[in-house]
């Protein structure tokens, strides 16, 4: 049986009502890597996550809108595009329920920000105007990525997947960003500005994120490593 990888969905509100939405390229990505993606609508009950965690080996945290300040401790201070609460809780619960429970992680974008703020640290709630001498990290015209260099930095569990420290072209979608990390995380990839690409945690190589969107290149070698690299690690799990 393949590794089955849970791939967490996108949560919009359209009038009264919830809407659940996956953009395919995570599933894809996944399937190619040799796992089965499965999905779960968004209930950050306890017994949800327990019970998805009983039926998962692995999990990815996906991209998505972006989430409200007060989960790290903070105001409203730039323009923003908040998503529902629920998502938020969701996404959180189902993080630290797979921590617990020893599965591996790849986190993404959205992903890599829940991973920093479960564990205690805060965002740039808008790059252009709160971080000086930001590069362009999304196209302001349109829902596309735009591509930018990535340092990888040696010694970390990033560099072991890709084969060591390395520059690499990344696909960027994305106007938020970590800034204080959070205790028990370190660095593992930074773009030409200084600002956080990849964060990992120190005493666990089962836990990945990376702020650029892999699966919007799903030829390249990089994205293919780091799917592959969840995929086996979820085999073992």
């Amino acid at each position: 049986m393949r590794p089955r990888i849970a791939v967490t969905l996108e949560l919009n509100l359209k009038g009264n009502r919830r809407i659940n939405y996956l953009d395919l390229a995570y599933a894809e990505a996944v399937e190619m890597a040799g796992g089965q993606a499965l999905h779960f609508p968004s209930l950050p009950s306890s017994e949800t996550i327990s019970e998805i965690l009983s039926i998962v080996d692995g999990l990815v945290l996906t991209g998505g809108a972006d989430i409200h300040p007060s989960f790290y401790g903070q105001e409203i201070q730039a323009s923003v595009r908040i998503g529902p609460a629920e998502r938020t809780e969701f996404d959180l619960a189902l993080f630290h329920g797979a921590r617990r429970a020893g599965k591996p992680i790849l986190a993404i974008c959205h992903g890599m920000q829940i991973m920093n703020v479960a564990l205690g640290g805060t965002l740039y709630q808008d790059l252009p105007t709160q971080y000086a001498g930001a590069l362009a990290h999304r196209d302001p015209s349109a829902c596309r990525p735009i591509f930018h260099r990535v340092k990888v930095a040696p010694g970390t569990h990033l560099a072991k997947i890709l084969g060591g420290e390395m520059e690499i072209e990344v696909p960027s979608i994305h106007h938020q960003a970590v800034k204080d990390l959070a205790p028990g995380l370190r660095v593992s990839a930074r773009s030409p500005d200084g600002l956080i690409e990849g964060i990992e945690l120190f005493d666990d190589p089962q836990v990945i994120a990376v702020q650029w969107h892999p699966e919007e290149d799903p030829q390249s070698w990089v994205t293919q490593r780091l799917f592959r690299a969840l995929v086996e690690r979820a085999s073992r799990s």
